[in-house]
């Protein structure tokens, strides 16, 4: 195919079965890069995921430099936290509640050292913050221009995957993985390998598209989260509890994220499907890197809704290794 990148068939990746059912197929919506693309669903675990789909060695070919999670969230994203809270005075931390979309969360650790790290950590911006808290940080990425700007900025960043980055056992108290597991070829491989490098009481974030979402099943080919072909396994929160236990953790929390990106951009897909040239559909995929204040106030009501019903867009999961496991290592020691 198109841009030099080879392919290949895989049986699910969570299960191993070899029962896919197609579910849609559709092009590459955000970059508009050359392809059209197949998701399946597991016949026996129910899990969706891309097929074929491109090796991990061709894979690059989709994401280009101007990739934007390469790069630290723009300001505009951070405004209604910031500037608009400074605004407020003393409803500052009510604000802050109110537009918070609960889209990663920092364990309570007070010991010294705390090792840090986060897989797919772009150019460093969250090892950034961690780091002003007092953390100890190290990051793995998939892309060089951002790795270059990380270590730029001073931080221990390596380039690569995290198998490739042979980090040593039972180092880490956190480990972070922000939307990134549904990019991974093998997501049950990483977790191992995470369960290897984390302390035995240590703690596992990471944030996924929630793909039981009820946009998802309203916008089907125009949900703005499948991001064909760079996303290539799609998690429910069924899919992500069976994800940790067969990989040694137990799961601590899911938290449904208080969103309305996906929402904002699908409606933007389906509005430029129909009108290719509508300024009111760039403006809504837009929003999704780059989100305006006023539709982050306007959503931000109905978005902690339906995270109340369990219908957020994205799902921050937070999990421990298995008690089991603890014991095990205590006895070995």
């Amino acid at each position: 195919m198109e841009l030099g990148v080879d392919w290949e068939e895989t049986s699910c990746p969570l299960c191993g079965a070899d029962q896919p059912h197609l579910m849609l197929t559709g092009p590459d919506r955000l970059l508009g890069l050359p392809g059209t693309f197949r998701l399946v669903q597991c016949g026996d675990c129910g899990h969706a995921y891309l097929n074929p789909r491109p090796t991990q060695e061709t894979i690059g070919a989709y994401y280009p430099p101007e990739y934007a999670p390469y790069h630290a969230p723009d300001d505009a994203a951070a405004k209604p936290q910031t500037t608009a809270a400074k605004r407020v005075g003393p409803l500052r931390r009510c604000l802050r509640w109110f537009l918070d979309p609960q889209g990663e969360f920092i364990p309570p650790l007070t010991q010294s050292p705390r090792r840090a790290l986060e897989i797919g950590c772009a150019d460093g911006w969250f090892l950034e913050r961690l780091k002003t808290q007092g953390w100890e940080v190290s990051g793995v990425e998939f892309s060089p221009d951002a790795v270059a700007t990380a270590q730029q900025r001073g931080l221990d960043v390596q380039l690569g995957t995290l198998e490739s980055a042979n980090l040593p056992e039972n180092h880490f108290d956190a480990v972070f993985l922000w939307m990134v597991l549904e990019h991974l070829h093998d997501p049950l491989a990483t977790l191992r390998e995470i369960h290897r490098i984390l302390k035995p009481d240590g703690w596992l974030m990471f944030s996924v598209p929630n793909f039981g979402a009820w946009d998802r099943r309203f916008f089907g080919r125009f949900w703005y989260a499948l991001d064909l072909p760079r996303h290539l396994q799609h998690f429910t929160p069924r899919t992500v509890k069976r994800l940790l236990s067969e990989t040694g953790f137990e799961t601590d929390r899911i938290i449904y994220q208080r969103t309305a990106n996906n929402l904002v951009g699908s409606l933007g897909y389906w509005w430029r499907d129909r009108f290719p040239n509508s300024r009111l559909a760039a403006t809504l995929i837009r929003h999704c890197d780059a989100p305006r204040t006023g539709l982050v106030l306007l959503l931000a009501i109905p978005a902690k809704v339906w995270a109340w019903l369990r219908q957020g867009g994205g799902l921050t999961v937070v999990a421990r290794p298995k008690t089991d496991s603890l014991t095990s290592s205590d006895s070995a020691e």
